[in-house]
């Protein structure tokens, strides 16, 4: 990705000869690299290994022939599936006909699944290769950005991986996670790779060497790192007698490394770089095979292999490797989030609403006795476009795979809030409703605890006198908003605060016509300046929040000395999504401007205020765009809501915006959610840097101090006296003072947008044109994540409202009802669907907060066993009965899956 390293792969993509200079630089670092780190005792990986593939001879070189495969990068996605077929594939095929040695090995499941569409006349012989473990297909659907997805996100590349190969091609497999290219790991994607059968992962941009990879609930897996990924190419493809001979000097510098360690001799030289094509080194292995193989202790057989042979030559569990455990937040934060903001946030809602969809779907089905209505294959399909997105955005002809890429969001993000709202709505006729109470109102909650939180609607009252209520009669106040929905006249537009939610459930709420408004409490005392609740005392000033002061704490959360709460301020934004780089691209102080520099004054909004809530507005113009914030205080729920909009943006180069919210904690701790749980910043990281990759190229940063973060949703700072929550609508976020004179105290800071180009010499700007809209919520609370974690996850999972839906015949279900299955305070569902292969229940969950429990399984409907599973649905285990009950142990940090057969399935 660094310019003339660019050049060198677009010559190699066009079948030209690779530069001399890389070739000699390349060689001469294969040479001289040495692993390092400290030895360890290995942390165990979960043992659920197949029948191994055919085992390479003892004491090997393994010569794994691959390509290193961006969906796009190298220019259009259109293209590079052709380039991969006739260049790559196919070649290889022709090569393993000709060579009964040779083997071949593609990074992920997705170019598989590519050619087969194109020639479906070689599924065949492509399952035979597979089987024998000569051709080799990566385990996971592609190679994404990992903390950038869901935790569901993540686990479905295993589905689309190592599951969709089984499943497609019987007696074929896959065990090797390859992620080579982006310097970033997710802290529990070892235990979502150990709990899907991939014991292996293939990593670079790393210190060379071998790792258990560990996630916090001790489950790894065996990791290796070649420095960088290309650096074993030029060695292998040079002249024989020359490449022979930095081999052997290679292997001599790591004889020290594997006898420390106890590690059998088993060499990897992995030929990869960016769409490398399949190539010959049969003069090389007759060469050392007849020569260089004979001379010293280092003596071993060559020979075509691939990663997953040779990770089961080298896998002994005897070895004394270095346990790695946590996180490596990510180098290349800019190439998605802020770079790409409208596809970023289709990608967001889709990870949001996909698994309330396969839940409330899986809900309607065990009410109807039958999966015949479910709608699997709309959820495979946008469960695929959900992840189809890989780590290469931008790029030649970047503009074609960033458009590409965005429509699978939004598509993924569509058919999730279609699919759901179908199940809603098919749920809500089963209520038993009561006319005679009103028209029925059905507020749905998707998450795993009951919630308290305001939700709008669109209402048609037959009278301009209307009252609303819940299942008991008692009176449920509500506001008016300013408009309906213009195309039914006679809508109105209300939003209350819904209390009470069940977990996964519903509640009953009833419109009373021709009734007297409920009465109305008065609304939050408020000035020009000052507005207070029952929780905050708020001043406004001049281009943000002054003062935030938490009544039941009793002190001020934020400290407004350099920031104002909630101020856009903007900075010069010079760099790349990604690159050759040791260092995130910082922003600096050109240009710097922020909204209180323009003083502009706070406006009551009357028509949106009232009794449920005051809504305040500011609007900006700056040089580049026109900032408008609208700030949402709500009377009788404790959170404050911030929208803000990027107007008429011009898409000037290298800028970047923030949202300011700053924290009166010196040196207060922050926290923030990943996938499948939450990272304390200063201990949640790995340890040490990323070390040397090539040439001059160092990732010589902590990993503890790289910054800014992929956030799921969202971030908490504080001290051991409070907390303040703020659920974040972008990817990317930063929580340290950006600018010159940094302050002690915690800034969180959304990255609303960036205006960065492309690392290709071909590539495309990141300029995003146009008006840009965000939304995020604060809370304060105890000192802790554990106490606003809740309220982080729920700002952006709103209430969803089934409005007066007609009972259906035999409508039996109560106006308050939960299907949650699984009850443990710590613990969240990540998904309940249909299992893949027959008409049983798949439930997930994980711990969040770091604790042991058992967790009470107990489904709404009849169940006659329960089995314990890995996370791709296969080695069920019974789950024997606990004093009658199903109680499913789950570790600290720890997914479990679990397989309910409904009384009513045939198994």
């Amino acid at each position: 990705m660094q310019e003339k390293r660019e050049e060198m792969m677009m010559k190699r993509l066009l079948g030209k000869t690779a530069l001399i200079a890389f070739l000699a630089l390349s060689a001469s670092l294969f040479a001289a690299a040495v692993p390092g780190g400290a030895v360890e005792d290995p942390v165990k990986t979960q043992n659920n290994a197949p029948p191994k593939s055919p085992a390479a001879a003892p004491g090997s070189l393994h010569i794994i022939s691959s390509s290193h495969q961006d969906i796009a990068w190298m220019d259009s996605p259109e293209k590079c599936i052709v380039f991969r077929d006739t260049n790559c594939i196919t070649p290889a095929l022709a090569m393993m006909a000709k060579d009964p040695a040779y083997s071949f090995t593609m990074e992920n499941m997705l170019n598989l699944m590519e050619y087969i569409e194109r020639h479906p006349e070689r599924a065949e012989e492509i399952a035979r290769l597979t089987r024998e473990g000569r051709l080799e297909w990566g385990a996971t659907f592609n190679q994404p950005y990992e903390s950038l997805y869901s935790g569901e996100q993540l686990i479905r590349q295993a589905y689309f991986g190592r599951l969709w190969i089984k499943r497609n091609f019987p007696g074929a497999d896959a065990r090797v996670y390859f992620n080579p290219d982006v310097p970033g790991r997710a802290a529990q994607m070892p235990q979502i790779l150990a709990k899907a059968g991939i014991p292996y992962l293939v990593m670079s941009r790393y210190h060379e060497g071998f790792y258990r990879w560990a996630s916090p609930d001790g489950t790894s897996v065996l990791a290796y790192s070649p420095g960088h990924y290309g650096n074993a190419a030029a060695t292998l493809n040079a002249p024989p007698a020359e490449g022979a001979k930095a081999i052997l000097e290679k292997l001599t510098k790591w004889s020290g490394y594997y006898a420390a360690r106890g590690l059998p001799p088993e060499y990897p030289l992995l030929n990869s770089v960016d769409f490398s094509q399949p190539t010959d080194f049969g003069g090389l292995i007759r060469h050392w095979n007849g020569t260089a193989a004979q001379k010293g202790p280092q003596a071993a057989v060559m020979q075509y292999s691939t990663a997953r042979r040779f990770f089961e030559a080298i896998d002994a569990k005897t070895a004394k490797l270095e346990t790695i455990v946590g996180e490596r937040p990510g180098l290349w934060p800019y190439i998605h989030g802020p770079t790409h903001h409208s596809a970023i946030s289709a990608e967001r809602e889709a990870s949001r609403l996909l698994p309330a969809a396969e839940a409330f779907s899986t809900v309607r089905a065990l009410l109807d006795g039958s999966f015949a209505g479910y709608p699997a294959g709309r959820l495979e399909a946008a469960w695929m476009a959900a992840i189809y997105p890989d780590h290469g955005w931008g790029g030649k002809e970047g503009q074609i795979t960033d458009r590409l890429f965005r429509k699978k969001y939004e598509f993924a993000r569509d058919e999730g809030r279609e699919v759901l709202y179908g199940a809603l709505a098919g749920i809500a006729t089963r209520v038993k409703t009561r006319p005679e109470k009103g028209a029925p109102l059905i507020v749905f909650n998707s998450l795993s605890w009951p919630r308290t939180d305001p939700v709008t609607t669109v209402v048609t009252p037959r009278n301009a006198a209307f009252r609303l209520v819940d299942a008991a009669g008692a009176d449920v106040p509500y506001q008016r908003l300013p408009s309906g929905n213009p195309s039914l006249p006679g809508t109105v537009l209300i939003e209350f605060i819904a209390r009470d939610i069940p977990a996964l459930g519903y509640k009953t709420f009833y419109l009373v016509e021709g009734a007297k408004p409920s009465p109305e409490k008065p609304a939050p005392a408020a000035g020009d300046e000052i507005l207070e609740n029952d929780f905050y005392r708020i001043e406004l000033a001049p281009g943000g929040v002054k003062r935030l002061y938490d009544k039941e704490l009793g002190r001020d959360v934020l400290d407004t000395g350099k920031f104002l709460g909630f101020e856009v301020f903007t900075m010069r934004s010079v760099g790349n999504g990604a690159g050759e780089f040791g260092r995130v691209q910082q922003p600096t102080m050109e240009g710097f401007d922020k909204t209180s520099l323009h003083r502009p004054r706070w406006h009551l909004v009357d028509g949106e205020s009232g009794p449920l809530k005051s809504v305040y507005l500011l609007e900006q113009p700056l040089r580049n765009c026109t900032v408008r914030e609208r700030l949402i205080v709500y009377n009788s729920v404790k959170k404050i809501d911030c929208e803000v909009s990027l107007l008429g943006w011009d898409g000037e180069p290298y800028r970047e915006f923030r949202l300011a919210l700053p924290v009166a904690a010196p040196n207060g701790r922050v926290a923030y959610e990943v996938p499948l749980g939450v990272l304390e910043v200063g201990s949640g990281e790995a340890k040490g840097t990323g070390g040397p990759a090539y040439g001059n190229l160092v990732y010589d940063e902590l990993l503890s101090d790289i910054r800014p973060r992929e956030v799921q949703n969202f971030l908490c700072a504080g001290d051991e006296n409070f907390g303040v929550t703020l659920t974040t609508s972008v990817a990317v976020n930063d929580y340290k003072d950006p600018t010159d004179a940094p302050v002690p105290y915690p800034i969180l800071q959304p990255i609303l947008l960036a205006s960065r180009r492309s690392c290709h010499g071909e590539g495309n700007w990141y300029l995003q044109e146009g008006d840009h809209h965000y939304r995020f919520s604060v809370t304060s609370h105890a000192a802790g994540w554990r106490n606003g974690y809740r309220a982080g996850i729920a700002a952006g999972s709103p209430l969803i409202v089934v409005g007066n839906p007609a009972a259906g015949p035999g409508a039996s279900l109560p106006e308050v009802e939960s299907f949650l299955p699984v009850t443990a305070p710590n613990t969240i569902l990540s998904t309940m669907k249909k299992a893949e292969n027959d008409d049983t229940v798949i439930l997930r969950v994980y711990d969040i907060e770091g604790k042991d429990t058992e967790a009470v399984v107990e489904l709404f409907a009849p169940v006659k066993r329960a089995e314990r599973t890995n996370l791709i649905e296969e080695e069920g285990v019974l789950l024997k009965p606990l004093k009658g009950r199903l109680v499913l142990p789950v570790g600290h940090h720890a997914v479990e899956t679990l397989k309910l057969f409904p009384a009513w399935t045939r198994k």
